[in-house]
Parts: C-alpha cells; structure tokens; sequence
C-alpha cells in the first residue's frame, strides 16, 4: 500500500501532493474533485430526505470560544492549528484557531437560533474542510492529513429520546450510502469511555478494514445529551413556558477518509475501481475507427452517447490515442464500463459493453442499451458487495502470545476481555499499537445501546482481563490496529 496508494491517486489525478512545503494539504484535480462532491451529495441527499437544512459558518473561530466545554478543550488541545497573526503581521489580541470540528462554533449560533419549542428539532448540516495538526509520521493523503473534508450534521432536540433516535437515522444513513452504495464494509462500535468524543455522553463510530490488518474510522456519531447546551446556554421556551436545555447530537461521515477507504479496498493492480454511484465517469464510449469508416463510426457514437447522458455519466474518448491506450487509462482510472464501438458496432447497430471488474464481454442491441446499462452498474456495485463482503478478519483471543501471533496475521479486529483499566489500555497501545473499539452495535437483533452493552459484559467475576491477568474483566471487547 506504502508505494501503490499515493501513485494511484496521483496517476488518477484524484489527489495531488506537488505543493511545495505543504505535507498534510493537497490539490484535488477535477476527477479527484468530482468524487468528493458526488459522495458529499449522497449524504446531502439523505440529510435533507430527513429534513435537515445547511448552514454555512466560519473556518477561523477565537481560541476562547473553543474552551467554553472543558473536556472538549482539553480532548483537541493537542491537535489545533493556532493563528498568532494578522494583517501586517501584528500580534493578534485574542488568538484564533482553524477549527478541528463545529461544535463549539455552531452551538454558540445555536444559543441565538433557538428560542421556542416551536424551533425545534433543529436539523442541520454543513459540508467543509476542517484542520487537525497531526503528527508528521502519520500523514497519508485522505487517510490523514492536516486539512480534511467532511460533513458535519448538528441537530438539537426538546427531548433526550428524540436525539437517540436521531443517532439510530444517522446509522441507517451510513448503511445506505457507505455499503448499499459504495460497498465499503464496516463495523459499528461504541466506543469506550475513555476514546470517546470529547463533550459527548456516547460515541458510536464506524471502522473499515485495510489490507494492512489496520481498520479506518470513517464516521462517527456522537450524542451530546445536554453538556454544550449548558455550556452554550442553549435553551428554549417548553409549551409549558419552561425554559429547558436542548438535547444534541452530532454525526461526521469522513468524505476524505470514505475517499481513502474506497481506493484502497476496491482498487487493483490496473488501478482504481469506483462504484457507480461515486464514478465521475460511469461509461466511457471507445470509437474504434477504420479508414473510411470514421465518420460512421463517430456518428454513431455520439448517438449512443446522447441516448445514455440524461441517465448516466458517460463521455466519449475523442483523444488521438490509439484504442489500447484509452482501454488502460479509462480502466485505471476506475470506469466502471466501457463501450467500444466500431464498424462491426455500426452495421449491426449494437455495442460492444465491457465491464472494469473481470473485462467481461457483452453484446448489446442498440434498442436495448437504455435499459441495459443501468442494470449492469447495479450489477457492478453487487459483485462489489460480493467482493468485500467478508474482508474483516475477526478471531477471539485469550492471552497476550494469541495477541502477537493474530496481529502478525494480520487480523484486524481481536475480540478479548478486558478490565477498562487505565495501565491496560496503555500497555496495549505501547507494546502491541492497539486500542480498543469498543463493543459492536445492533448485531444482535438489540433493540437499544443498553441491550448492546449487556450483551458484551462479562458476568462471570472469575474471567482475568487479557492483559494484567488479575483484575476482573468487565466485558468483551474488540481491539484494533488504526490509522
């Protein structure tokens, strides 16, 4: 992955790094660009289905408004890009930072924009950059980078059942887009107390496996319950005339890190393979020309163009490229199908369609082509799913050697039981790199987050934790290598 990944995406022009003394920040060239804003309107799509409405707010926010929530202050601390300096250089009175995430910015809007129950809920989202100061080392374009791109949906509620509800639709959301769509596989945790966002009563996020035996954290959800509606003084006239704090929630589907997830799990050696829906080009036309045939040839592929462009994102190769040289740059670039079209196309007034996955070939009536295609990408994004399906490898393990020996298999995903302890959960981040996810959601036909959990402790006071062997497990939980 180390030599391949950054090639592809630049060979690809979906990301470039050429910028000088900017390791962390990157260019999107259009077919990079293109990406983003198409799985960026997935979701707004699906936000807005629900009823929610954007907001546009400041990327620069005063250092003071970020440390109102403390555990929030001190969770990001290490990560803010601070501004000193403003016009002329000059010393700044009140320091600004490039903010990490919303919250502290949006709810002291929120404070303004809610007066009366009958503001609420109040539905929200925003596409946009965000900055984390990252260290160096860890650096990998989309999987993380100094400057990255997201969708922040804030919502806020007149009671705390209507937020864990809208934590449920936020993972119904991601299900639809992340594997119906884009056939990423993921697994949803809660994370324990100690990794979850700061300021939030739970976090439940969602992980992606990598060849590596690393996973991806790709989203997350959070419920933030009342603690940035006290510290915001967001609050709101109940019918009763009873001023009473909202109830929030936040969610965070990563588009860069999603951008990542779907290059290094679907690609191959030619290059990238892009689900449709998230294709910038789902069908390329190919004509093939033929002396004294050209002018059939062109015509014709223009007419199947047009007969597919109000449904599909098709385009014709109309380079001087030889035929073979298109075949290997549409295929590395991830094209789902292409058509080749030549005279034998023309007299028969048919196409020749081949598919990106295993370059099958197939024949279709021109009659036919309007209603064929689009089954065949739905097809594309089947084997897909079929494809990733069970790329997660997961094995339960009983003492520290099953560790080490699961880890140089690479396995991603270690189910084991564990204290909670604070000695614990350093000693597995130093001697092994591993943190802990957390415990699965909803694979059990659970009803609640509270069912889920029940589900993972650990009755039975005489099972040891896996690592300190003394202390009394809690629960079983998943542990993971990460980015």
């Amino acid at each position: 992955m180390e030599e391949w990944y950054p090639e592809i995406l630049l060979r690809t022009q979906v990301i470039d790094k050429r910028i000088p003394d900017s390791r962390g920040f990157y260019g999107y060239p259009p077919y990079g660009s293109r990406m983003l804003v198409l799985l960026e309107d997935l979701f707004i799509g699906e936000l807005e289905r629900t009823g929610h409405d954007p907001i546009r707010t400041p990327t620069v926010i005063p250092e003071s408004l970020l440390q109102i929530e403390k555990e929030h202050a001190e969770g990001f601390a290490p990560e803010v890009w601070v501004i000193t300096e403003g016009r002329d250089r000059k010393p700044l009175n009140i320091l600004k930072v490039l903010r990490p995430t919303g919250e502290t910015l949006i709810y002291s809007l929120f404070h303004y924009w809610i007066r009366s129950h009958a503001d609420l809920p109040l539905k929200t989202y925003e596409r946009r950059p965000s900055f984390r100061a990252e260290p160096d080392n860890a650096i990998q374009p989309f999987l993380r980078s100094h400057e990255f791109y997201w969708i922040e949906s804030h919502d806020a509620f007149s009671s705390y059942e209507e937020a864990v509800q809208q934590v449920r639709e936020d993972m119904g959301i991601f299900e639809k887009i992340i594997w119906n769509k884009l056939a990423i596989p993921f697994m949803l945790f809660k994370r324990p107390e100690w990794d979850k966002f700061a300021g939030a009563d739970y976090t439940c996020a969602y992980d992606t496996p990598l060849d590596d035996g690393k996973v991806l954290q790709i989203g997350t959800t959070h419920n933030l319950g009342q603690r940035f509606a006290k510290a915001f003084d967001v609050t709101y006239q109940s019918e009763e005339n009873i001023e009473k704090h909202v109830c929030q929630t936040c969610f965070g589907p990563g588009i860069g890190r999603i951008t990542g997830a779907l290059v290094l799990i679907h690609g191959d050696d030619q290059g990238l393979v892009l689900p449709p829906a998230v294709a910038p080009t789902q069908v390329v036309v190919i004509p093939i020309p033929m002396k004294g045939k050209d002018e059939e040839v062109l015509a014709f592929s223009y007419e199947v163009h047009d007969m597919l462009k109000s449904r599909i994102r098709v385009r014709i190769d109309l380079t001087d490229n030889t035929p073979g040289f298109k075949y290997y740059l549409w295929e590395e670039r991830g094209v789902p199908l292409r058509i080749e079209i030549g005279p034998r196309e023309v007299e028969k007034q048919q196409v020749l369609i081949i598919d990106r996955l295993h370059q099958m070939k197939e024949t279709v009536s021109k009659d036919d082509l309007v209603e064929t295609v689009p089954k065949l990408l739905d097809k594309f994004t089947n084997i897909l799913q079929d494809r990733a399906r069970d790329r997660f490898r997961i094995a339960e393990v009983r003492s520290l050697d099953e560790i080490k020996k699961k880890l140089s298999e690479k396995v991603h995903l270690l189910i084991a039981p564990f204290c909670d302890d604070e000695e614990c959960i350093e000693f597995l981040k130093d001697e092994y790199n591993l943190k802990v996810r957390g415990i699965p959601l909803f694979t059990k036909g659970e009803k609640n987050i509270k069912e889920c959990e029940e589900n993972y402790r650990i009755k039975d006071e005489s099972t040891p934790c896996i690592v300190c062997e003394k202390r009394p497990a809690k629960r079983n939980v998943y542990m993971a290598r990460q980015y």
